[in-house]
């Protein structure tokens, strides 16, 4: 079975009772080094599972920056500080190049409805040290969060489309206008879209770990997002920066692959790791000595 289920059938060698438990930043990459063949095939799922939003992500992206003039202005730059770079071949370059960085970026930091459920509840076992077979117990969590992962991938189309249009239609009135309110209207849509991109792996972990409403994983994310608001913001530019030094540095086409199927540990699992372990420390301890206010989902023996 491969990276995608196999290595479980042998017993390993076990840990030691009295070792201590690493925590934060030695615990991430402990998961990491011991599953990480788990995590190429998870990965590789994942990726494989969305390729149809990839690809409407990169048809938008294309939209996006052909329509707002950025492709053709950061080629034109380029062209000018060569006299031997031909416009039409940089354009078509940077074009291609722009849309395939914002199509890994959105999929890799929001995710793909139902196919990130299974992806985040496979990512909450190794956070907590517990097993999990990456085809079948995703496949089984991709079912039974279809509807609500499919909900969840409408409302961030939805998101995307009025948000990147309210941003440059707000900095277009700016241009025009010069007017304080239009700039201060796209700071505002932009950090709500910032803030919406930290939101995502507490929808998703809420939603594997919770019998909850769409209402209350959006609010409950939301509030989360909210007071761990420092630390959730220092992992998104991380993530970010991962995405942007791949690009830099490879072809747009294996950048795409490189975190496709590795690069996702690091754009992808660091917020998840610290969602679950977030939702550890403060939900689920509260929910052990109160009387919960929602149900939470026991698993199979």
């Amino acid at each position: 079975m491969g990276i995608f289920g196999g290595g479980y059938m042998k017993p390993g060698k076990g840990v030691s009772k009295n070792e201590p438990k690493k925590k934060g930043f030695f615990l991430f990459f402990d998961v990491i080094i011991h599953k990480f063949t788990k995590f190429l095939g998870a990965n590789t799922m994942l990726t494989l599972t969305s390729l149809i939003w990839i690809f409407i992500l990169y048809l938008f992206g294309g939209i996006l920056f052909t329509g707002t003039g950025i492709a053709q202005s950061v080629a034109t730059s380029l062209a000018e500080s060569s006299p031997d770079i031909d416009l039409q071949t940089t354009y078509s370059y940077t074009l291609a190049t722009l849309q395939f960085m914002f199509a890994m970026t959105v999929f890799s930091l929001w995710g793909s409805g139902p196919a990130s459920a299974s992806y985040a509840y496979i990512n909450r076992c190794y956070t907590r040290g517990e097993h999990a077979w990456v085809m079948s117990d995703g496949l089984d969590k991709f079912k039974e969060n279809f509807k609500k992962g499919a909900v969840v991938i409408i409302v961030d189309a939805i998101i995307l489309v009025m948000g990147t249009n309210a941003v440059y239609f707000y900095w277009s009135l700016y241009g025009e206008t010069g007017s304080t309110l239009w700039m201060l209207l796209s700071y505002i849509t932009a950090l709500i879209l910032v803030l919406y991109t930290m939101m995502h792996p507490y929808i998703y972990q809420i939603m594997v770990t919770f019998e909850c409403s769409i209402g209350s994983m959006y609010k409950n994310a939301l509030l989360i997002t909210l007071a761990k608001l420092p630390c959730n913001f220092f992992i998104l530019l991380a993530e970010c920066a991962v995405i942007g030094i791949l690009f830099l540095v490879m072809h747009p086409v294996v950048a795409m692959i490189v975190i496709a199927v590795i690069g996702l540990v690091l754009t992808r699992y660091p917020g998840e790791f610290y969602a679950a372990r977030v939702i550890d420390r403060t939900i689920l301890k509260d929910l052990k000595s109160k009387k919960p206010q929602i149900e939470y989902i026991e698993e199979d023996e």
